[in-house]
């Protein structure tokens, strides 16, 4: 359910920044023109647009598929790899400086 919160928000997140966007624009071409704002004919234009465009939307939910398995595989084993050469790194300079010591 935690994925699923966080594709809503950021889906809801894109939606308003793109509404937010949109609106600021239809002001800025109505105070062009002259018009005030907010202004009815705009709002319904609006409105006609997320009708035509957005009428089907549905709720859908994303399906997080696991990757490859040589992928996964590759995943896992990279970090636990450079994990243990980082280890024999370590152990292999303290003995080197204790015997230059």
């Amino acid at each position: 359910t935690h994925t699923h919160t966080h594709t809503y928000t950021h889906t809801l997140t894109h939606t308003h920044a793109c509404y937010h966007e949109f609106t600021q624009c239809t002001e800025k071409g109505a105070v062009r023109i002259h018009c005030y704002w907010p202004n009815p004919l705009v709002e319904g234009y609006i409105i006609r647009i997320h009708k035509h465009f957005f009428s089907n939307c549905s709720l859908d939910r994303v399906v997080w598929l696991d990757p490859p398995e040589e992928k996964l595989l590759a995943l896992i084993l990279v970090p636990v790899f450079l994990t243990l050469a980082m280890i024999a790194l370590v152990v292999w300079c303290s003995k080197r400086s204790d015997l230059l010591g």
